[in-house]
């Protein structure tokens, strides 16, 4: 009988998680978002795509817990990691556009030598931006930055003392409330939004998908399937949308050094943008009415 009971209360352990204090949650998460972030890589492709959403992860981290955080601590962290992300941003645009964008615009072209030669520049201009990265120190400072956050969020005092010992199931959804406001007034009359406008939406998207992301780890009793699963559609639009936007932005720089590359990925860029914003409205339809955990 005595074992019967402790396998029940095992098993009922296991169904129900004890619930975790808002402190316990953040410093799991930061803990978890560091690592990453100070992850030792070298600065090949998928490094570099490491590294971005790392840092992404963390940012989203930091916006996602802000109510409860020392604003000023919080901006100084963001600021530095905004800087970072800045750093990786060349490589990584340009790792897209010569694996993915630019082999897709040259695809099925009749001019085998005008196709050859842009995906020789690219390839060209793509090995200079990671020499550039390589160069700049980044991954050291990502290091450090982990570290000195890892620290920082460690401290007996960083949560505010009304929410510490709140549960993180509880005050979860009010802070992502927050995030979803935000992503929400973004979007509004998005199909009149300028490019600028899209790229800002898919900031504020990215950001409260990364958010409900940590926090499934932390407070598996959130449904927040419905949510994350409406935001990806609509991030996934987004993203291809960005894709042709880099590429043709790039593909001009390449044909100021006359190569033959600007009409070539032009069209292709023009044709993929469009597709995406025709699918953009209906999943942003749908990530509206997605359900959510607050109200």
């Amino acid at each position: 009988m005595a074992e019967s009971g402790t396998r029940h209360a095992a098993a009922a352990a296991k169904a129900h998680p004890p619930r975790l204090r808002t402190r316990t949650a953040w410093r799991r998460i930061v803990a978890a978002r560091c690592a990453e972030l100070g992850r030792d890589d070298v600065d090949d492709v998928e490094s570099v795509h490491r590294r971005r959403v790392a840092i992404r992860r963390l940012r989203s981290v930091l916006a996602l817990f802000a109510p409860c955080l020392d604003r000023a601590e919080r901006r100084r962290f963001d600021a530095a990691l905004r800087e970072l992300g800045r750093a990786y941003s060349p490589a990584r645009d340009w790792d897209v556009a010569c694996l993915r964008s630019f082999p897709a615009a040259m695809k099925g072209e009749v001019d085998a030598a005008a196709a050859a030669a842009v995906l020789a520049a690219s390839d060209a201009a793509r090995r200079q931006a990671h020499e550039r990265l390589a160069a700049s120190g980044a991954a050291s400072e990502c290091a450090d930055l982990a570290r000195d956050i890892a620290r920082w969020a460690a401290g007996p005092s960083i949560i505010a003392p009304d929410a510490t010992s709140r549960p993180i199931d509880v005050l979860a959804p009010e802070l992502l409330r927050r995030l979803d406001r935000r992503v929400r007034r973004r979007g509004r009359r998005i199909a009149r939004l300028s490019d600028k406008e899209l790229h800002a939406l898919r900031k504020a998207l990215k950001r409260a998908n990364y958010a409900a992301e940590a926090l499934e780890g932390v407070a598996p009793g959130l449904a927040l399937g419905d949510f994350r699963a409406a935001a990806a559609a609509v991030l996934d639009q987004l993203g291809r949308f960005n894709d042709a936007g880099v590429a043709h932005d790039l593909a001009e720089e390449l044909a100021a050094d006359d190569v033959p590359v600007a009409s070539l990925v032009r069209r292709w860029a023009t044709r993929r943008a469009r597709k995406a914003k025709r699918r953009l409205e209906p999943a942003w339809r749908d990530y509206r009415a997605a359900s959510r955990p607050w109200k």
